[in-house]
C-alpha cells in the first residue's frame, strides 16, 4: 500500500504584493479572473489524476497568493473534486491560508463548513509599523480581530505566520507582540526571518542602500528570545520556523521535509514522485489557455540522481527536531560516511543539538542553522 500523498492548491491572486514575497502571484486581478480560477483547477485534477492512480489524499493546503479570496463556495468544489478523484484518509488535514481583511466571522464559518479543518493566518506582526514597513493590506486591530474570530471558532486548528528580523525589531518589541499573540493560544506558529528575494521591492530598495533587515547574528538572537518565550508557553520547535502545541504540528509541511509525495496544482505548483520534481510555469495565462484547450499546463521537471536525492534527504532531515538517524540513512543510501560521526559529536559538543552516536537531533540553536550543520555534512 502506498503512503498517503499531499496535495497543494496555489491560489495566485493578492489584492496587493508584499514587498518581500517572492511566491508566483497577481495583483489586484478582476472578480471574473478568481472565481472562474478554480474550475481551472478541477481541470488540471482530472488530466493528472490517472498518473496517481492508487494514492489517497492525507493533507491539502491551499496556498497563494491569497487563498481567502476565493469564496469558500468554490474552495468546497475543489475538496469534493480531490475526494471524487482520490480516497481521503479519515485524520485528513485541509489547511487554508488567510491573510486579516479579507474574512470575517461569518466567512471562516463558511471557509469550516466547507471543509477547512485548519487556518493559517498571514499576520506577519502585530505591530503596525512593522506592518507598514511589510507592506501588509491589515493593521493590528484586524489582525487581533482575525486571531479572536479564529481561535474561537470550532472545528478548526489555528496557525499563525509572523516575520522577524526587520530593521524596527527588538527584543522590547517582540515582547509586546508576543504578549498581544500568545493569549490567543494559536495551536502551532510560523516565525520566518526576513530574507531579500531577487526580483521582489525589498530587493530594488536595497539596491538603493536602504536598510531592509537585521543581520543573521542579531536574527538568530532574536529567535532565540522568542523560541525561549514559546517553550516557557507550552509550543514545541519541531521544524526550522515553527512551533506547535503538542499534537498540532503542521502534517502537510511535515510530508515536505520527510520527501513524501505531492501533487500541486495551480501555476508555478510543484509536484514530486519521489524522484521527479515537476512545476508548472508561473504564468496565469498560458495556464488558463492551456487547460481551456484541455490541455496539461506548460511545465519543467527534474530528475534527481542518486546523489542529489541522498543530499536532499539529509538536508531536510536536519530541518526538524527529530533529526538525521543512521538508521534510516542506512535503509536508504547503505553505509553512513566515516566521517560524520565525529562532524555529529562536535556539532553536538558546540552546542547545536544531542548526538548518541546513532541519531543527531538539533536543538533551538541548531534548527535555525541548519543549513550551515547540513553544509559541514555534506561538504
Amino acid at each position: 500500500m502506498l503512503d498517503p500523498i499531499s496535495l497543494y492548491v496555489h491560489v495566485p491572486f493578492c489584492q496587493r504584493r508584499c514587498p518581500y514575497c517572492a511566491f508566483y502571484s497577481v495583483e489586484s486581478a478582476r472578480e471574473e479572473e478568481i472565481t472562474s480560477y478554480p474550475r481551472l483547477l478541477l481541470k488540471e485534477l482530472q488530466l493528472i489524476k490517472e498518473s496517481w492512480r492508487g494514492s489517497s489524499i492525507g493533507t491539502i493546503y491551499f496556498g497563494g497568493g491569497t487563498p481567502s479570496i476565493l469564496p469558500p463556495s468554490l474552495v468546497e468544489s475543489v475538496i469534493s473534486a480531490a475526494k471524487e478523484a482520490f480516497q481521503f484518509e479519515d485524520d485528513i488535514e485541509v489547511t487554508l491560508e488567510c491573510n486579516p481583511g479579507t474574512v470575517d466571522a461569518g466567512k471562516i464559518e463558511a471557509f469550516i463548513s466547507a471543509g477547512i479543518n485548519r487556518l493559517s493566518i498571514g499576520i506577519q506582526a502585530l505591530n503596525d509599523d512593522r506592518l507598514g514597513f511589510l507592506g501588509r493590506i491589515h493593521d493590528m486591530n484586524q489582525a487581533v480581530e482575525t486571531l479572536k474570530i479564529a481561535t474561537e471558532a470550532a472545528g478548526v486548528d489555528v496557525s499563525a505566520d509572523l516575520m522577524a528580523g526587520t530593521p524596527l525589531d527588538t527584543r522590547e518589541s517582540w515582547y509586546r507582540e508576543l504578549e498581544k499573540l500568545l493569549p490567543f493560544r494559536p495551536d502551532s506558529l510560523s516565525f520566518y526571518s526576513l530574507t531579500v528575494e531577487e526580483g521582489t521591492d525589498l530587493a530594488l530598495r536595497l539596491e538603493k542602500n536602504e536598510k531592509i533587515c537585521l543581520g543573521s547574528d542579531e536574527v538568530v538572537d532574536l529567535m532565540m528570545y522568542i523560541g525561549d518565550r514559546l517553550a516557557d508557553a507550552g509550543y514545541r520547535h519541531y521544524e526550522v520556523s515553527n512551533w506547535a502545541l503538542p499534537g498540532h504540528e503542521c502534517r502537510h509541511n511535515l510530508h515536505y521535509w520527510r520527501r513524501g509525495r505531492y501533487i500541486g496544482l495551480g501555476p508555478s505548483a510543484h509536484s514530486f514522485d519521489g524522484k521527479r520534481r515537476s512545476w508548472n510555469k508561473p504564468d496565469v495565462t498560458s495556464y488558463r489557455e492551456a487547460l481551456n484547450n484541455g490541455n496539461l499546463p506548460p511545465s519543467e521537471y527534474e530528475v534527481l540522481s542518486d546523489a542529489e536525492v541522498m543530499s536532499e534527504w539529509v538536508y531536510l532531515a536536519l530541518r526538524v527536531a527529530d533529526g538525521l538517524d543512521f538508521g534510516e540513512y542506512q535503509e536508504m543510501f547503505g553505509e553512513v560516511p566515516s566521517s560524520w560521526k565525529s562532524l555529529l559529536e562536535k556539532t553536538a559538543a558546540s552546542g547545536y543539538g544531542d548526538f548518541d552516536g546513532v541519531r543527531f537531533k538539533p536543538n533551538d540553536r541548531g534548527l535555525l542553522l541548519a543549513d550551515e550543520i547540513s553544509a559541514r555534512i555534506l561538504g
